[in-house]
């Protein structure tokens, strides 16, 4: 992830908060607490270090150095921080694991990688067993 890129963050979950639904998030979005769902962005998604998600994300970009239960289609560039934990499948364009995250699931990447439509994503559960930290 460009270090000094601007990033628009329009949404952010605290730490030792907790959002259960379908998130649809116009802008960027940083999650420190719990996410539980599905989780939707014409942005970015960051997941720090105490965040967790156990949804399915799709987003144009994603920085995760916390933990994901689910799949994640990433448009553009997924970059797992050393302290990420992710159970599920990817698919992305392009893929950044730095020595120490974790990634069990399946991975997909493509110039052009395809990602579900509104109903199929929304439908859709990530094929991995669910469970906490």
């Amino acid at each position: 992830m460009e270090r000094n890129k601007k990033m628009e963050l329009s949404t952010m979950i605290g730490k030792g908060s907790v959002v259960k639904g379908t998130l649809n998030i116009k802008g960027g979005i940083r999650i420190d607490g719990s996410a539980e769902g599905t989780v939707t962005t014409d942005g970015i998604i960051l997941i720090g270090t105490s965040g967790y998600a156990k949804a399915n994300i799709r987003c144009k970009e994603c920085l995760i150095s916390g933990n994901v239960v689910g799949d994640l289609y990433v448009d553009g560039l997924l970059e797992l921080e050393k302290s990420a934990v992710i159970k599920g499948n990817i698919v992305a364009r392009v893929l950044i694991i730095h020595s120490g995250a974790k990634l069990n699931g399946n991975c997909s990447m493509s110039e052009k990688p395809t990602i579900p439509d509104d109903k199929a994503f929304a439908d859709s559960e990530s094929s991995q067993p669910v469970e906490n930290k």
